[in-house]
């Protein structure tokens, strides 16, 4: 899992007391899904990054490092460094990424697309 592991040192690199920025962190989870269209990589980062309070400028918005993991699977999930028995998404995340992934295949590597479509299959989310 080393290329999520450089992610997350970067995180922490970046982080200030416990937490990072809401654009800093895009910036650097962007990055390293390098090779994915940009619109997969919003899709995605909108329906994990956690919610903010009201009244708070989102791209101001920090998020802690404990939240970053849930990235890091991702970034892994993407890579193919996972185990098929342990990857850390609930059945309903990862069947939102496997549709995403899905609407962008045209636009996808096959390897992205063979790392996530084999996870789903694996899971039993397709059949």
């Amino acid at each position: 899992m080393a290329y999520s592991d450089d992610f997350i040192r970067k995180i922490r690199k970046l982080s200030d007391k416990g937490s990072i920025s809401k654009s800093s962190f895009r910036s650097v989870f962007f990055k390293f899904l390098n090779g994915v269209p940009e619109d997969l990589c919003w899709d995605i980062f909108n329906r994990f990054f956690p919610d903010v309070d009201d009244g708070i400028d989102p791209d101001t918005a920090v998020i802690g490092l404990d939240d970053s993991d849930k990235f890091a699977v991702i970034i892994d999930l993407f890579e193919g460094e996972y185990e098929e028995s342990n990857i850390g998404l609930s059945d309903e995340e990862l069947k939102y990424i496997t549709e995403v992934v899905n609407d962008y295949a045209l636009e996808l590597s096959d390897e992205v697309l063979m790392n996530v479509m084999k996870a789903a299959v694996a899971r039993g989310l397709l059949g």
